[in-house]
């Protein structure tokens, strides 16, 4: 009699993390949506962020006609392939004008300034600039 409930127990419990493995699975995982990042406008050019949580850029247009001048990747998220991925996206979270240089932060609190007449991207050390 106790073998006969052990072994119903066993398979009870076998069922049950079965079904929440197979859930866990087949469940999205849940980001919060980024925050939206206020373009930036500087001599006559307005700066944007842009892109997908894996590939972030800055995108540079004329404020006046809206045409694209120019588009520079800041930085690539590296997608590991055994977690989710939505929950792995980083996205820009702001954006400021220094010494003739767009200064971006991304969620990660990582900075990097865009040489605006070149359009290079270096790290850059950010400490308290965005508060």
């Amino acid at each position: 009699m106790m073998a006969a409930n052990l072994t119903t127990l066993g398979r009870l419990f076998a069922i049950g993390y079965i079904l929440i493995a197979l859930l866990a699975t087949t469940l999205p995982a849940k980001r919060v949506p980024p925050k939206l990042v206020t373009p930036v406008v500087f001599e006559g050019v307005r700066y944007a962020a842009d892109g997908d949580g894996r590939d972030q850029y800055v995108v540079a247009e004329d404020a006046a006609t809206g045409r694209v001048l120019w588009k520079v990747r800041i930085f690539h998220t590296r997608i590991r392939f055994w977690v989710e991925e939505d929950v792995q996206w980083v996205f820009i979270s702001h954006l400021k004008i220094m010494n003739n240089a767009l200064i971006v932060r991304d969620e990660r609190a990582r900075c990097y300034a865009v040489e605006l007449k070149r359009r290079q991207v270096k790290k850059y050390q950010c400490d308290d600039i965005f508060q």
